[in-house]
């Protein structure tokens, strides 16, 4: 069994794998956000000390999904725990994009504080670096169980350079530039799979049915719920479970407004089983119910739940469908 963890980071991401081979447990972690002053995947480790990390993957460069890895690097310092791989999409060709992104001085702070922690734990900590785009090989969790990306591709790199010389040096380059490197991770067996989409584009999910036959038992939803990286063909044709489940990764963001309101009325039409981290915007239009912050907000949602269906299961024994951390038990 895998079990994925999505922790409550409001919008953003924290993703914690976990699984065992030969009654040894491995763990991975899939980006790290820092949420009303608490890293929860720092939380986690303090919790269940280990001396190993399998994989750290940071799916792209975007403060809420790498503002809690400072803190992640320093800790594995202190501890000495190593780290098989990190996995990145910062190539070299354009780490120029990542200097020119910042809109404030909290996201400047904590790029450098990245990069000073990250060049220290890189030096005796982490045993390898991966370069993460489809071509890259299979990473094995189980005897029967593989991780591998379905994006970025190396086209996308590719044109991300090119676009970086056509640019003036003094013109900013704007946040989707960087979501284009967002990684989609794939953890499949010989007959499912599951998605994990971080911030991936609309184009990203193009080719996906063709590349995979086997059957979505479960997926996140791509960029905290934007229409604008909702792929409906995707979402309409992909060969999945009954019910698949549909998880969101979001919070109360009045600048961004996520989820859209169009994603969930196309997610859920189509079938989907929808879960969320917290009951915002798109989420309360829709189902008209009111947001998690306010007082009547829990007993209005009463379904608690611990659904298994083909093989998968989320688990919240003390929350509901749309609060809090959503744990998922796969194949």
């Amino acid at each position: 069994m895998i079990r994925v963890s999505f922790k409550n980071v409001g919008q953003g991401d924290s993703i914690i794998v976990e699984w065992s081979t030969n009654n040894k447990k491995s763990i991975g972690i899939i980006d790290s956000n820092i949420h009303e002053g608490n890293n929860p995947i720092l939380e986690y480790l303090k919790e269940n000390p280990t001396p190993v990390i399998d994989f750290i993957i940071l799916s792209h460069f975007h403060y809420d999904h790498f503002s809690g890895m400072p803190d992640l690097f320093k800790y594995c310092l202190d501890k000495d725990i190593k780290i098989n791989k990190f996995i990145h999409t910062f190539a070299s060709h354009v780490l120029d994009i990542y200097n020119r992104i910042f809109t404030t001085k909290k996201e400047e702070t904590a790029s450098k504080s990245f990069f000073k922690y990250f060049d220290l734990l890189a030096e005796k900590n982490i045993e390898d670096f991966i370069l993460a785009d489809c071509y890259t090989a299979p990473i094995q969790l189980t005897e029967s169980e593989y991780l591998s990306f379905l994006a970025p591709t190396g086209k996308t790199y590719h044109q991300i350079a090119k676009n970086i010389s056509r640019k003036n040096t003094g013109i900013i380059i704007s946040h989707p530039d960087v979501n284009k490197l967002s990684t989609i991770t794939c953890i499949q067996n010989e007959k499912k799979f599951i998605l994990l989409t971080s911030d991936a584009e609309r184009k990203s999910f193009r080719f996906i049915n063709k590349k995979i036959k086997k059957q979505l038992t479960a997926i996140q939803v791509p960029h905290h719920g934007s229409y604008n990286s909702i792929n409906p063909n995707f979402w309409k044709s992909v060969k999945r479970i009954n019910h698949c489940p549909a998880i969101l990764s979001v919070g109360d963001e009045p600048k961004d407004k996520l989820p859209d309101r169009q994603t969930i009325e196309l997610i859920d039409k189509e079938g989907y089983n929808i879960y969320s981290t917290n009951l915002v915007y798109g989420l309360c239009d829709y189902f008209q119910l009111p947001t998690s912050t306010t007082s009547n907000a829990k007993t209005t949602c009463l379904n608690l739940f611990s659904v298994k269906r083909a093989g998968t299961s989320i688990k919240a024994p003390t929350i509901n469908k749309y609060f809090g951390e959503k744990v998922l038990d796969l194949f």
